[in-house]
């Protein structure tokens, strides 16, 4: 099977760093900064100096001090300088993320636009609290301007806070603001522009609604709600928000919701040109069965056909630590939204300790068995004859270029599988029925997922 990069299986199992910023001291005298970046960021950062000066030149001497260049801590966006096209006009503007030096003091957005080859600031703005937590674009009214959605973690409140900025004055000025556990951008009701998909957990009252909130062509005005629709109610956490197309006129968002008690459900929501909907949720149980999982396994386009599918983990017999090697039998499901039902996909072991998966065939189940050994990161298939353990007949072995363990492979007969930046994989097989194994089968139905 061709190697094919799944985006966002691994966001659930990693995280992401946050990035720290750089404090220093400014005075009337003397500008001391952040340490320099170099080429176009260089420039903005003279620009954003250059008006810091002047700002804190007008305050009373005890409000001077340094300022701290800040970073989403998620999303596409985890820079303190953020380049996009607002405005259409082919040349980037700038957004810059930034403190001054005093405690807990709110970040600020610094607009900045090049004129004459020079960056200068055009417009400032304090935002919400301390603590950005993401950052992201839109055209939400259709204007052909882009709007700047923020979000923000708040001290004690337990979702976030979701502020968009527009620049139809040439200025950043807040148009709305929203409480949120997860929000998605993108065109959902093919209007021609985006729209604005917030979801919200209530912990307490175990309710999760997803709102869909659209705007009129050019209109100014606020954001309105087309619909809402409930989730499984016993979500404590969102993840993996992908919008994917339905139909060649229909797209839905799929989202991962981590319940409070374990496990995770998909959940799907979409706009069927008068509804929001979310065809997986059991309103007379409050909660997403079809979908749930014990393990924290994300969906995905697994197989690289453009649609999300999610897994269902299955039982492999004679195989208990699973969990531990974070290796499992999964079957993998879509849903066919002009019959609007589940279908079966396909099957795999997944692996997830070295990023990999293996594609099963159904008639495979209850003939085979598991063992992992994490020492030599050897996957090992075994034959299952009435419950017992019998022959091998195939071996998968990730070896990493920074470890030792690839001398005496070929003499033991396993033969190259892939050939990676930082990883190869070696694989053992043997013809035994009904599994018939050949060079060829084995590297088809292997695939590297990070």
């Amino acid at each position: 099977m061709k190697l094919r990069a799944l985006l966002g299986a691994a966001a659930v199992f990693l995280g992401f760093a946050l990035m720290s910023g750089c404090s220093v001291g400014i005075d009337v005298e003397t500008l001391l900064r952040p340490p320099r970046p170099a080429g176009e960021q260089q420039q903005i950062q003279k620009a954003l100096e250059k008006y810091i000066l002047s700002e804190q030149k007008k305050q009373v001497a005890d409000t001077l001090g340094g300022y701290i260049l800040k970073y989403p801590r998620f999303g596409d966006h985890r820079s303190a300088f953020v380049l996009q096209d607002l405005n259409g006009d082919g040349v980037d503007e700038a957004i810059v993320f930034y403190s001054f030096g005093k405690e807990n003091s709110n970040v600020r957005l610094n607009l900045l636009k090049k004129n004459d080859g020079m960056w200068e600031s055009v417009s400032d703005i304090e935002g919400a609290s301390p603590d950005i937590d993401r950052v992201e674009f839109g055209d939400l009214n259709g204007d052909g301007l882009y709007e700047i959605i923020t979000g923000w973690n708040v001290d004690n409140v337990n979702n976030r806070l979701l502020v968009l900025y527009n620049i139809r004055t040439g200025a950043l000025n807040e148009w709305y603001r929203d409480v949120y556990s997860e929000f998605i951008i993108g065109g959902l009701t093919n209007s021609g522009w985006d729209d604005l998909l917030i979801l919200l957990s209530d912990k307490a009252e175990n309710i999760s609604t997803a709102r869909l909130l659209h705007s009129d062509k050019g209109s100014g005005e606020v954001l309105r709600e087309s619909g809402e629709v409930r989730l499984d109610g016993y979500i404590q956490q969102f993840s993996s928000a992908a919008v994917a197309e339905l139909t060649d006129t229909a797209k839905g968002v799929f989202v991962d919701g981590v319940r409070s008690s374990g496990g995770m459900v998909t959940e799907l929501i979409y706009w069927d040109g008068s509804f929001l909907r979310a065809p997986f949720y059991d309103r007379l149980k409050n909660r997403n069965d079809l979908t749930f999982r014990e393990a924290a396994l994300p969906s995905m386009d697994i197989n690289g056909d453009g649609q999300i599918e999610w897994p269902i983990i299955k039982a492999v017999l004679g195989y208990k630590d699973y969990e531990t090697d974070r290796i499992w039998l999964t079957k993998w499901y879509g849903w066919d939204i002009k019959a609007e039902k589940v279908k079966e996909v396909f099957s795999c072991i997944i692996n997830m300790t070295d990023g990999y998966y293996f594609e099963t065939d159904n008639d495979w189940d209850s003939l085979f068995t598991l063992s992992y050994d994490r020492q030599t990161r050897a996957l090992t298939f075994y034959t299952l004859d009435n419950g017992k353990t019998g022959e091998k007949f195939l071996t998968l072995r990730a070896v990493y270029k920074t470890e030792e363990g690839e001398s005496g492979l070929e003499q033991a007969g396993f033969r190259l599988l892939e050939d990676l930046s930082e990883v190869k994989f070696y694989t053992w097989f043997s013809d035994k029925k009904p599994f018939n194994l050949n060079l060829e089968r084995v590297s088809y139905r292997f695939a590297y997922i990070r």
